[in-house]
């Protein structure tokens, strides 16, 4: 009798936990599981929903669903400026919507020429409507490798940023082997037709420093654009008096106006992110700089058939600020560290009693009441270094492990008034992109050069999705993970996601709500969802994403549209 009673008490405890939340929940008919490539959905304002889905060499598929999630449309795109056989050398650096049509953003280089091409998709039929060559930076030379290594020089890149508020965007192209007094970068300014506004060339201000650092971008409409770059003098690392540059350029004006901001030679490996917020009339900069790595300690590792072998573990660590700059002035107004107190305050109340979150920004959120969330992961990674004898060869792989969720809800002056800690444990493979999660956002996605063989990455980290009445927090976990407490040391790492579920979190202050996404999981059943595929209607409230519904040893893909509260 007492076995049932604590048995009858254990599974109440469960269903307090796994609140069972109501969310409609639609899906399209079902297909085979795309095979290793890039995945992404896009929600169009005329109720229609595109897939994309490319492999290293096939090319561009694009499906197209409308109102009734039913498939009316499929393509696969050709180009006659770029080679679709090689996706694997090429980057998506954008998908957007762009007057009411579906525009993909490639970067390709031919004989070491990056361009940047632009291809209009048909909204109804998926099929291409227009493509262009846009720009291109010059050729990249011979010894570019050793010039990045040895000569402190950036990799050349190209960046489209698109305004969330308008049709308008703007292409950054940072050449980081550029002659010294030439311009390092230049920023196109495009209306939603794809008309150039401006063109200008970016220099630092008087000429004071001889070399630049892309950190980050914001589109106003068509009226101008701010940027944001880290300027110092010889090397990165020893340099007195580095600054980070806030600049804007107006339509009809070729030379920016600056501010500098005087920093330490620590922000020289700074990433941002950065946004706009038109009620306020300020720039938010949130700025990742990552800090100085000490000197590698290896440990000795014995692996199944290596003869000896080397690990080393490196915990991310960052410091952080989120910057409020005026937007006519490009005055700083205000300066908060994210240091995620409000998580900590969660973890020790909710976790353990000595919880100390450790987790880096990855993305930032502006809220429609001028609040601000903040995105946080915990990041470690992980190298091994394996050699056998007999063949003398050295193997060396690379892995990220994805620990808990930090979400730091903050008021419109920047100050941490909520946060959330969420236990996950995940392993990825090969090294992760610097902020990824703002880059998934915008569709940017490449190939890594090694270690990822599939697309069990694209399954991991977690999404953040928020409405009016919610705020929710997704990823894929095991079962038997829901059902432990929140200790890490009790939870299973997730490698491969076959048998995992997607669980959904809604953060409701003090507390937070967690079920299963799309139901109990039944035995040998599992339901997963492509996190790296999804994409948030703000003004629906629906959340699209590719599923993977699996039933003992068979799996079937699907789109599913999911409406929050």
């Amino acid at each position: 009798m007492k076995k049932v009673l604590l048995l009858a008490v254990a599974l109440l405890t469960t269903l307090n936990v796994l609140v069972a939340q109501q969310f409609k929940i639609e899906k399209s008919v079902g297909f085979d599981e795309p095979e290793y490539g890039w995945n992404k959905l896009l929600q169009l304002k005329n109720g229609n929903t595109i897939f994309f889905h490319s492999t290293r060499r096939d090319g561009i598929e694009v499906t197209v669903y409308n109102k009734l999630r039913k498939q009316i449309a499929s393509k696969t795109l050709e180009s006659t400026l770029w080679d679709v056989g090689k996706m694997k050398q090429s980057k998506i650096v954008g998908l957007h919507e762009i007057n009411g049509e579906p525009v993909i953003f490639i970067v390709q280089a031919s004989d070491r020429e990056p361009t940047l091409y632009r291809m209009r998709i048909n909204p109804n039929t998926g099929g291409k409507m227009n493509e262009a060559k846009v720009g291109n930076l010059p050729k990249i030379g011979a010894f570019a490798g050793y010039a990045m290594a040895f000569g402190n020089v950036d990799m050349p890149d190209i960046i489209v940023e698109k305004d969330p508020n308008s049709d308008c965007y703007a292409v950054i192209y940072f050449d980081g082997f550029a002659h010294e007094g030439t311009a390092r970068i230049k920023v196109v300014h495009y209306d939603g037709m794809h008309k150039q506004l401006n063109t200008a060339q970016y220099t630092a201000p008087d000429g004071k420093y001889k070399y630049l650092r892309y950190i980050g971008c914001v589109v106003d409409g068509n009226k101008r654009v701010f940027m944001a770059s880290y300027g110092y003098n010889g090397k990165a690392n020893e340099d007195a008096q580095p600054s980070v540059i806030m600049s804007r350029v107006n339509v009809g004006e070729s030379k920016f106006a600056h501010t500098m901001i005087k920093v330490s030679n620590d922000f020289n490996d700074t990433k941002s992110v950065m946004l706009y917020n038109r009620n306020t009339n300020k720039i938010q900069l949130m700025t990742v700089t990552y800090t100085k790595e000490k000197m590698p300690v290896w440990d000795n590792v014995r692996w199944p058939g290596a003869d000896f072998g080397y690990y080393r573990k490196r915990e991310l660590s960052c410091i952080a600020l989120l910057n409020y700059i005026d937007a006519e002035s490009l005055n700083i107004t205000g300066v908060k560290p994210l240091v995620g107190m409000k998580i900590d305050a969660y973890g020790k109340q909710n976790i353990e009693k000595e919880y100390e979150y450790d987790g880096v920004p990855l993305d930032m959120v502006l809220n429609k009441d001028n609040t601000t969330t903040v995105l946080m992961e915990d990041i470690t990674n992980t190298t091994t270094r394996s050699t056998y004898m007999n063949s003398g060869h050295t193997r060396t792989t690379h892995k990220t492990y994805l620990g808990p969720v930090g979400i730091s809800e903050l008021s419109d002056d920047g100050t941490e008034v909520n946060g959330y800690a969420i236990n996950k444990k995940q392993q990825a493979d090969g090294t992760l992109p610097i902020l990824y999660m703002s880059g998934r956002s915008k569709g940017v996605f490449s190939y890594p050069t090694s270690d990822q063989r599939s697309n069990n990455n694209e399954f991991l980290s977690y999404d953040y999705i928020y409405t009016d009445k919610g705020h929710y927090v997704i990823f894929n976990d095991l079962p038997k993970n829901s059902e432990k407490d929140e200790e890490d040391e009790k939870r299973k790492t997730v490698a491969y996601v076959s048998k995992t579920n997607t669980m959904c979190f809604k953060l409701n202050n003090p507390k937070i709500e967690k079920s299963f996404l799309f139901g109990q999981p039944g035995e040998d059943k599992s339901t997963f969802c492509f996190i790296a595929s999804s994409d948030f209607n703000k003004e629906l409230g629906t959340y699209a994403t590719m599923i993977v519904e699996r039933d003992g040893r068979e799996k079937q893909a699907k789109i599913a549209w999911i409406t929050f509260e």
